[in-house]
């Protein structure tokens, strides 16, 4: 089982946007030392507001986000 690390962020209008951070090993390194996660271009997002979570976690399983 692993971690899923979800990033909230304002987005340029003012919104917030959801993010999935892919954690250390999988491009993303970042955010391993930051206090505030901040979202990359290794993250998958803006995730649609329709997603599960566990719809994000099954992609990012599979690879292909």
């Amino acid at each position: 089982m692993t971690d899923l690390n979800l990033i909230l962020q304002a987005d340029h209008h003012g919104g917030l946007e959801l993010w999935a951070c892919r954690g250390s090993g999988k491009g993303c390194k970042r955010n391993t030392f930051r206090k505030k996660s901040v979202a990359c271009e290794d993250c998958f997002g803006p995730l649609p507001h329709d997603y599960t979570l566990e719809q994000v976690k099954a992609r990012l399983e599979k690879g292909d986000a």
